[in-house]
């Protein structure tokens, strides 16, 4: 036997490793966590103390269970369950724990696991356990005793709210929340007019104050498992009410936004699945970032699996949106619902981008990010942490309008590593030589020859700097600066010369003899204009650097040209007659040279920063990479921004911003204040909540600022201490333009740090271009329309008498006893005599008033 045995433990560690890797494992000794390897090969979980240990502990899974035992959904732990031992094991993120729990049930099914497939759980009907305490008595579902204690003793499906012991969970049966046709089975309603929906019913562990729907009174008890619960319409029965309500579900008040399982009954040819029923009309598709809101996010993802269809809820932690848009997008019209932060919403955005589903759907908010400045302006607030509110904004999506969003796409164009020409070498590099003989040299005839040729030298590149410009250029504006250049350089060279020729006849005189005009001067030594003479040179330096960076934008200009099929004349002679016009067309035709050289970085949907705002969102970003812990909660990230924006009041790293950049709006070049920054807004709500533009009303000078007017505003970063002002003021000091085309030239030799959106990177020298991309659907509340319908709710109640819920008049009287029957017969009578009187008295009026005529 014990060979047998060995060879079958030698046949299982020879298989191929399921799943393998480093997890935390609890001990038995003050619960302290250590790091063990672990590798899962058939239904056997081996693990040692790493990966080369040739001694490995085994857990057989015949007979277990799976359920997460998170605590507030944060340190991604989870509990393997035996009949014989408990393992607590904890994971780096919840995307790992996922895969070990999918992975740990998919060998109990003997099905093959891949990490990168759909989440068949969506349709497997089997029960997501996860640990969890009672405030008050709870039965399992299973064997139907109480749960001991209050503490995490008994575990509970995180969609359907099946109860069960540890010891029982792996007994119970795959009856979780159905999600297709196929998994409802022979409980389906097949009539005349084709398939119906049944009811789901639970038993027992009923809320508190639960009323049966038939007969109105108190469902459900402490002491049993008794009375029933429907998963989809929530309708509570007694046991004995049950056979009088209807067999149909009706779905309940989300059915709107539900995607019954009937509807789920086909597969298409690229496997999957396609709606064939015509009541989901638009249902809606959910979406929820688990990390977002403090990694409160996995609440919402439970709370909308209870109250829609599982099959659609997806995790964006687990497959991103694409999983969810190639199930939804054989609907001819849906909507979305992303539960998280900014970046989610861009991130599924992007992905109907790709798939060009914008036509048939439309996007709605729930906020749980930190800055959340999309969910604010479209209506939906700023925070949601509360998922007892979600049936109350299910209700509310139901009723939203639709607005179309303007997104742009941020188009880079990167200056190459710059390669000085030859020719521009030759001279630096010769320039360079001879003015440190001028500076360093002590000897008068070296000074005397490199002043000499350095001269020549200059004026032959002035020369070739101005046959080039004039072949590549055609701005008459340009060729007169740089003429204007090259002549006050050659009034620093010529202040030179002069310098040094005197300083040359002072040298002149014989030594040992006195010369007569130095006879009364102290100052009769060699070199006497020495510090004169440094700083001519240095000038002279200076203004040779600035041509030469002028005649290096001429010659890159030049090659931009011959790139392009010589076509920038053209395009810059458009440009120029074409600058004051507003037709997006206009536009298109004038940048058809920056497309063909450019790529496109990014979408903005929100704002996009380029200096002293980038700057503090891209050390935000640093920080939270290496230090996740401290950035896990709303409020440290908010702390954050705030410790990083005081420290930039000090250093101010962006202060002369203007010097470093150049901004176009619509093709029209704008002169910059002292500035430490650039916001670019499409939304008016910036940072968390900043109305930056300072308004939301029509000037004398700009129109009211709106995400779907196609137009950009622009505005001035002066310092952190003005971004922090303007949450409590509106100011609008700080207004440049409000255009549908921005262009910002980044000049030097050191990137700048830029941010969309709140993601920020350092761009390179060279061009970024904003231009209009296209326009998304949203959802948006309409409060005002809210209120109205609220308020004929409300009267329409107040009118109308409440009546108990009844199926039909044939079942009302059945269920009325012999003296309600009596009383009923009774009122009918009463109230056919007071009718006949009335006709009677009606008669009379009538023949009396005949009788008088």
């Amino acid at each position: 036997r014990m060979t047998e045995n060995g060879e079958g433990n030698e046949q299982e560690k020879s298989r191929k490793s399921v799943k393998e890797g480093l997890l935390l494992k609890q001990t038995s000794s003050f619960q302290r966590w250590k790091r063990r390897y672990f590798k899962l090969r058939g239904r056997t979980l081996y693990y040692a103390k790493d990966s080369k240990s040739l001694i490995f502990d085994e857990v057989d899974l015949s007979d277990a269970s799976v359920a997460e035992t998170s605590t507030k959904n944060i340190n991604n732990s989870f509990t393997v369950i035996t009949p014989f031992r408990k393992l607590m094991l904890c994971a780096e993120s919840r995307k790992e724990m996922e895969d070990w729990i999918s992975a740990l049930k998919s060998v109990q099914k003997w099905e093959t696991y891949e990490a990168s497939q759909f989440n068949m759980e969506h349709f497997s009907g089997m029960h997501n356990w996860y640990a969890c305490s009672h405030a008050r008595p709870t039965f399992c579902n299973v064997c139907r005793e109480a749960l001991p204690g209050v503490t995490s003793h008994g575990l509970s499906c995180e969609v359907c709210k099946f109860k069960a012991h540890k010891r029982c969970a792996v007994r119970s049966t795959n009856n979780c929340k159905w999600t297709t046709l196929a998994s409802i089975g022979n409980d389906i309603i097949e009539d005349e007019d084709g398939v119906s929906m049944p009811h789901q019913w639970l038993e027992g562990n009923l809320p508190v104050s639960a009323k049966c729907v038939v007969c109105d009174r108190n469902c459900g008890s402490v002491r049993r498992l008794q009375d029933w619960r429907c998963l989809w319409c929530k309708a509570i029965v007694h046991n004995s009410c049950k056979e009088q309500l209807g067999k149909v579900c009706p779905l309940g008040q989300c059915k709107v936004s539900i995607i019954p399982p009937t509807a789920l009954n086909s597969i298409d040819s690229d496997g999957f699945w396609k709606a064939t029923s015509p009541s989901c009309s638009s249902p809606l598709l959910v979406m929820v970032n688990s990390k977002s809101g403090d990694n409160q996010g996995v609440k919402f993802l439970r709370r909308f699996k209870q109250l829609l269809n599982p099959a659609q809820v997806f995790d964006l932690m687990n497959g991103g949106p694409q999983l969810g848009l190639r199930l939804f997008q054989k609907f001819e019209t849906f909507r979305i619902l992303v539960c998280g932060g900014d970046g989610s919403v861009g991130w599924v955005l992007s992905e109907l981008d790709k798939l060009s589903l914008h036509k048939q759907c439309q996007l709605g908010v729930l906020p749980l990010g930190t800055g959340n400045d999309l969910a604010r302006v479209l209506g939906w607030g700023g925070l949601c942490d509360d998922d007892a509110q979600l049936l109350q904004i299910l209700e509310k999506l139901e009723r939203a309008t639709t607005k179309m969003l303007d997104r742009w796409s941020v188009m880079t164009y990167e200056v190459p590593t710059k390669q000085t020409p030859a020719i521009i070498t030759q001279y630096a590099d010769s320039v360079a030589t001879h003015l440190t003989k001028i500076l360093d040299s002590d000897k008068h005839s070296d000074v005397i020859s490199s002043a000499k040729f350095l001269c020549g030298t200059v004026n032959d590149f002035v020369g070739e700097v101005g046959k080039a410009y004039e072949r590549a250029t055609e701005n008459k504006e340009e060729a007169d600066a740089m003429a204007k250049k090259c002549a006050m350089l050659n009034e620093k060279l010529d202040s030179l010369v002069k310098a040094l020729s005197e300083d040359a006849n002072a040298q002149l005189v014989p030594s040992g003899s006195i010369s007569p005009d130095e006879s009364d001067s102290d100052q009769s030594r060699p070199f006497r204009s020495r510090e004169q003479l440094m700083l001519r040179a240095n000038s002279l330096k200076k203004a040779l650097r600035q041509i030469i960076d002028q005649a290096e934008k001429v010659l890159y200009d030049k090659t931009a040209v011959l790139h392009s099929n010589n076509c920038e004349m053209t395009t810059r002679s458009k440009l120029a007659k074409q600058k004051n016009m507003k037709s997006d067309s206009t536009y298109t035709h004038s940048t058809c040279l920056f497309h063909r050289q450019c790529t496109e970085k990014c979408v903005m949907n929100n704002y996009f920063g380029i200096g002293l705002d980038a700057k503090i969102s891209l050390e935000f970003n640093n920080k939270r990479d290496e230090h996740p812990k401290k950035c896990s909660s709303r409020t440290k990230n908010m702390m954050w921004y705030g410790v990083l924006g005081t420290k930039e009041l000090v250093q101010k790293t962006y202060k002369n911003l203007e010097q470093r950049v150049q901004l176009e709006c619509d093709g029209v070049p704008m002169s910059l204040p002292s500035l430490q920054g650039l916001a670019v807004l499409n939304i008016p709500s910036y940072a968390g909540g900043i109305n930056f533009w300072g308004g939301t009303k029509e000037d004398n000078n700009f129109g009211a600022p709106s995400f779907d007017d196609k137009k950009l505003e622009v505005v001035a970063v002066f310092g952190s201490m003005q971004m922090a002002m303007s949450r409590v003021i509106n100011l609008q000091h700080h207004r440049i333009a409000q255009c549908r085309q921005v262009k910002i030239t980044i000049l030097g030799d050191e990137g700048v740090p830029v941010q969309v959106d709140g993601e920020a990177w350092i761009q390179p020298p060279g061009i970024v271009q904003i231009v209009h991309k296209n326009r998304a659907p949203m959802l948006t509340r309409d409060r005002a329309f809210e209120s109205t319908l609220k308020s004929w709710e409300d009267k329409r109640k107040g009118d109308s008498r409440p009546a108990r819920p009844r199926l039909n008049s044939q079942q009302s009287m059945e269920y009325l006893s012999e003296e309600e029957c009596a009383q009923v017969q009774q009122l009918g009578l009463v109230a056919d005599t007071l009718i006949n009187r009335c006709v009677c008295v009606c008669l009379y009026e009538e023949s009396m008033t005949s009788t008088q005529m």
